[in-house]
């Protein structure tokens, strides 16, 4: 069980406004989205070295209070979650740039990457690496899930809302985690959240929420079976096929028959799915920790000798990566030794800083520009909805942003109001880069 203290949110929170500045130290850009943007940072304190993710929201909504309010709720929740399947939020403050979150930096790739190099490449993802990375990602829900306030001894009902291959990360290490918590919702407060608004992805959102009722874990376990279906089949579930269909397909088709798009899958995880995407989330497992285990289960039945482990198995597909984060790294610490030496010169400092600049802008422009073999199929398929903000629904009558993968969908959304719009159109910039993914 995960305890965090109610009335320690504020205290957390003012000892995070006193971090000194100059702390971490800029390294380069990771990724960049509609909302903000994640530079590689490196501490150095004496001969400490470490690696952070610093997280920042663009210019234009740094003054903006709702889009602060949720941006800080991030640091509330996953600040208190200490698991090794969920990344953390360690530190938190404010300079000239606005507010920003200091996460653990991970070393690797989103599901959602590798889902499209599968596909790009003609690969069936082997059923004991899809298994693992549902197990991890389960395990941390389940520590999301399951913090109470240690005074009243009462859940903190904490839902994260956003399950999606973009935000579960896997780190060359083997291992995934799961990450941005911004629109997760605790303590019975929406951030950002009102009737007629919803947060999320939309291909992953469960049927409760596209029907606006309250949300609860059980919402986060048919985004967790979303996901690892599309890891066994490579494609997206739940794209739009006819016009802008997406969200009534979630709310009216059938679950899927795992059986039927995988011949590898055992009775016992097709069953799995079945109850995982069930409309009704009490036809649903009750706790991701059950998930974990009859996951696990699974996965001991069909773990045959010489199936390859997640380390292996994305070590060998994003190679180049591995190699162009594994140099950036190395002139980072460069850099920082420069910085802290007694004898380090400026000039030798420049040069060092200047060659991490031009390796992180070699590897940012490698990502976005390298040529792949050719595609199975549309690689567009495997790429997360950004997330959506929409006017008041009904369940008849669903409005869904065109999904850019699909070649039927109309070129454009029913148009929301001006302002809407205006964040609806800077929302839909996704990052192409490795992980990091913003909504």
């Amino acid at each position: 069980m995960y305890h965090v203290s109610r009335s320690s949110y504020d205290a957390a929170l003012g000892a995070f406004d006193s971090v000194s500045q100059g702390t971490y130290t800029r390294v380069c850009e990771l990724a960049k989205g509609g909302m903000g943007t994640v530079d590689l940072a490196v501490r150095s304190e004496g001969t400490f070295r470490r690696l952070y993710a610093i997280k920042r929201l663009r210019e234009s909504y740094r003054e903006d209070p709702e889009f602060r309010a949720m941006f800080l709720d991030e640091a509330r929740i996953a600040g208190f979650i200490r698991h090794p399947h969920v990344v953390s939020v360690l530190d938190v403050g404010e300079d000239a740039q606005g507010p920003f979150l200091v996460l653990d930096y991970v070393d690797g790739i989103s599901a959602a990457d590798l889902v499209k190099r599968v596909a790009e490449r003609g690969l069936v993802m082997p059923m004991s690496v899809a298994l693992r990375i549902a197990i991890d990602a389960a395990e941390g829900l389940h520590a999301a899930h399951e913090l109470h306030d240690p005074e009243t001894r009462q859940p903190l009902n904490l839902v994260h809302r956003d399950v999606s291959p973009q935000n579960i990360l896997l780190g060359f290490d083997g291992s995934a985690r799961v990450t941005d918590f911004g629109v997760a919702k605790a303590l019975g407060r929406v951030t950002r959240t009102s009737t007629g608004v919803l947060k999320g992805k939309m291909g992953y959102m469960a049927p409760e929420v596209l029907r606006f009722e309250e949300p609860d874990l059980r919402s986060d376990l048919f985004s967790l079976g979303v996901v690892l279906i599309e890891l066994l089949i490579g494609r997206r579930l739940y794209r739009n096929t006819e016009g802008m269909d997406g969200a009534r397909r979630v709310l009216n088709e059938p679950p899927p028959d795992l059986g039927e798009l995988r011949e590898d899958a055992p009775p016992e995880l097709v069953e799995l799915m079945f109850q995982m995407l069930a409309k009704s989330r009490d036809h649903r497992p009750q706790s991701a920790r059950d998930v974990a285990r009859r996951l696990e289960s699974v996965l001991a039945d069909v773990h045959a000798e010489g199936a390859p482990e997640l380390s292996d198995y994305i070590a060998e597909l994003f190679e180049d990566r591995r190699e162009e984060s594994a140099e950036r790294v190395r002139l980072a610490h460069a850099a920082a030794e420069e910085r802290t030496s007694p004898r380090a010169r400026p000039r030798a400092l420049v040069g060092v800083l200047a060659a991490v600049v031009i390796v992180c802008a070699i590897v940012l422009g490698v990502a976005l520009t390298r040529d792949e073999p050719p595609q199975p199929s549309t690689p567009e398929e495997n790429l997360p909805d950004p997330v959506m903000e929409l006017g008041p629904l009904t369940i008849e009558n669903v409005p869904v942003e065109a999904d850019p993968a699909d070649e039927t969908a109309e070129t454009d959304p029913p148009a929301p109001e001006p302002r809407m719009r205006a964040r609806m159109r800077e929302t839909t910039q996704s990052s192409d880069t490795p992980m990091w993914g913003w909504q």
